[in-house]
């Protein structure tokens, strides 16, 4: 059943998550046709809307829950890409400080010295 049969039959206009357990509903059991379902869920007729309503209200904690569980990963990758950052940053540091300093004019010096010494 497409959603606009559905708020056609029922003047109910429901929310992407809600559709989608009508929809699963509606595959689920045997109705003699669309209308009939759809009046069943209008009239809440054994409990079918808020059947529905629960199994969507669940859904809508599924997601919530999973926002959050990805939110902290989210988080905690960010705190791990920031302590590494700073680590390559300071390797990058301690490299360039190496590089100055050997080619220092007194680094310079020391291994012109010790070349001559070297020398016959």
């Amino acid at each position: 059943m497409l959603l606009s049969e559905f708020q056609l039959h029922t003047d109910i206009f429901p929310d992407a998550i809600t559709y989608e357990e009508i929809e699963r509903e509606y595959m689920d059991e045997r109705w003699e046709s669309k209308a009939q379902f759809c009046a069943a869920y209008k009239f809440n007729e054994g409990g079918l809307a808020e059947k529905i309503q629960r199994a969507a209200n669940a859904r809508l904690i599924e997601l919530g829950e999973g926002s959050a569980h990805h939110m902290r990963i989210r988080a905690q990758m960010a705190g791990t890409i920031k302590a590494l950052t700073e680590e390559v940053e300071g390797l990058e540091a301690a490299y360039e400080k190496v590089l100055k300093d050997m080619l220092s004019p007194t680094m310079v010096s020391m291994i012109r010295k010790r070349v001559k010494e070297e020398q016959p």
